[in-house]
């Protein structure tokens, strides 16, 4: 009985510790999470307010002390947009190659890829540039927003001189989103290669 009861006793002491360590894990993960939504806050406020300056340095932070975070992945999105407001490209490149490789959620993802494809094409990068917005095409869960990324990548390769994986991109367009805003776009600049025009913007 002793025994039994000693077994009884152990057991029990055991689930409280291991009820007690998934609680404190979980509401440390709250804590972080709820410390990180307050932090982009403040960042959004001083983008309302006009002060890119303070935004910038506050979403850096944020991103460094709270990595994975829901805010901290929507932080990195508006650190690069402000990157490339104040023509910071090659930070806004490191941060965004480093933010895709490191497997953000999925509707974090394709906005990454689409301000990478941005930041690369604004450097001259542009066959990269055109493939950062392919991948921001296969990410983004809309296909109005698929095909726009599509043309850019278009835009990126013909720009760049590569003119088959600009017409290539054009015509997925037409073949598979020819319903979306794009696709007059995508056939117009799809027939100015056919006719071996230069690009226009």
């Amino acid at each position: 009985m002793r025994q039994n009861r000693r077994a009884v006793t152990a057991t029990g002491a055991a689930a409280v510790i291991v009820v007690g360590g998934a609680w404190f894990v979980a509401s440390a993960k709250a804590r972080k999470e709820g410390f990180a939504a307050r932090a982009l806050r403040d960042a959004q406020a001083a983008v309302a307010a006009g002060n890119v300056p303070l935004a910038t340095n506050d979403l850096s932070r944020l991103v460094a002390s709270y990595r994975g975070t829901p805010a901290a992945e929507e932080g990195v999105i508006l650190l690069g947009q402000l990157r490339l407001m104040r023509g910071e490209p090659d930070s806004a490149i490191g941060e965004l190659t480093s933010f895709t490789q490191s497997g953000p959620r999925p509707r974090f993802q394709a906005a990454a890829y689409n301000l990478l494809g941005a930041a690369l094409e604004q450097r001259g990068r542009l066959a990269e540039a055109g493939e950062a917005y392919q991948k921001a095409a296969a990410a983004w869960p809309y296909d109005y927003l698929r095909a726009q990324a599509l043309v850019d990548a278009g835009r990126a390769f013909r720009a760049g001189g590569d003119t088959a994986r600009a017409a290539a991109a054009y015509q997925q367009v037409l073949r598979d989103y020819r319903e979306s805003p794009s696709a007059l776009e995508a056939r117009l600049r799809l027939g100015e290669i056919r006719r071996g025009e230069a690009p226009t913007s």
